[in-house]
């Protein structure tokens, strides 16, 4: 199988094509830049400062990121803050609040959806998701085990499924909530599990197909049509743990001769992979492939939530405690941590 197995991407880098967002991204934010532009605003809330004043707290999102926001001096209409997630138009300028990129709004517009190009505002991957599937590919190439390699195969030539998994994001906001975020955080898992292979008396193939399609439920947990990031009905009644494994065990069915032990074991990686029960895993991992999967997983993850977390933080700085890691993070200052001696007297 080529890199030809990747069904639908180009309709998928096609449809996320900037078309109506010309004037400014939230990437190309620093303090002391006025901005007029459109994003999304989410996490909206109405609280009061330290004299009792409220202000509209929430945080402005488009595909290329996000940037807390701060509006005083609110409009009646906003005194109760926003329903939900809106489209907005807003004119004021970023700065820096503790460490920390901030925007201070002055006005703010509601756009109805008929305004702007919905997918301008999923975040999506800076990364090449064509370089990040063929890599993928490249791996199950490599497979040894006949029977995971046809499974293997059977997973990335349905084009659906295949078309989905490039797409979809990872989460609807803990970490890798971007299109092509399932991909990515795929691939991190994937890099992570080869050295593991080498250092551990692991079944490589059965560990590395693990981490490649360990959150494969997440393609039909989640939603990302419509200019959001939602549920499905089944990922709300099932979640992305009992998906993922229904989708695989339906593939290894239609392979003659499959080992019933190998699809057991598969199946165990698939089920246990979140680690524990109140983590929606039916099982917790009881073989060492389900381990390394479930270490694999949660290392990623965890590390996406730092980076994610701190994007807008400068260095020296603290980010804010409301986080997925639900902690103020630090980001060091290199220029402040030199391993050079000041007392060395050089020659």
């Amino acid at each position: 199988m080529t890199p030809r197995g990747i069904p639908g991407l180009e309709r998928v880098r096609e449809a996320l094509s900037p078309k109506t967002k010309e004037k400014f991204w939230a990437r190309d934010l620093r303090p002391g830049v006025n901005l007029r532009s459109t994003f999304l605003a989410t996490d909206s809330t109405v609280r009061t400062d330290s004299r009792g004043t409220p202000y509209l707290s929430l945080k402005l999102v488009d595909k290329t990121g996000a940037v807390d926001a701060r509006m005083w001096r609110l409009p009646s209409e906003l005194l109760k803050g926003l329903d939900g997630p809106e489209y907005v138009y807003v004119e004021g300028n970023a700065h820096e609040y503790r460490g920390m990129l901030q925007v201070k709004v002055e006005r703010l517009r509601v756009l109805p959806k008929t305004e702007v190009e919905e997918e301008d505002y999923l975040p999506s991957t800076e990364k090449d998701r064509g370089v990040l599937a063929a890599e993928v590919i490249e791996a199950g190439q490599g497979f040894e085990d006949a029977y995971l390699k046809e499974l293997f195969e059977r997973m990335v030539a349905d084009e659906d499924l295949w078309e989905a998994f490039c797409s979809a994001p990872a989460a609807k906001g803990m970490h890798h909530a971007r299109i092509g975020g399932l991909l990515e955080h795929s691939v991190s898992c994937l890099r992570v599990a080869r050295t593991l292979a080498e250092i551990y008396p692991v079944n490589r193939d059965l560990l590395l197909f693990g981490v490649i399609f360990h959150d494969v439920g997440k393609t039909q947990e989640l939603s990302w049509e419509g200019g959001s990031f939602s549920y499905t009905t089944p990922g709300r009644l099932q979640g992305h743990v009992v998906l993922g494994d229904r989708i695989v065990a339906a593939k290894t069915s239609q392979i003659p001769g499959f080992p019933e032990e190998l699809a057991l074991q598969l199946s165990h990686v698939m089920l246990s992979h979140q680690g524990e029960l109140e983590y929606g895993s039916p099982e917790q991992p009881k073989t060492l492939e389900a381990l390394l999967v479930n270490l694999v997983d949660n290392l990623d993850a965890r590390a996406a939530m730092f980076l994610e977390t701190i994007r807008n933080v400068s260095p020296g700085g603290w980010s804010h405690h409301e986080n997925p890691l639900k902690r103020a993070l630090y980001v060091p200052d290199p220029s402040r941590s030199s391993g050079v001696s000041r007392d060395v007297d050089p020659e």
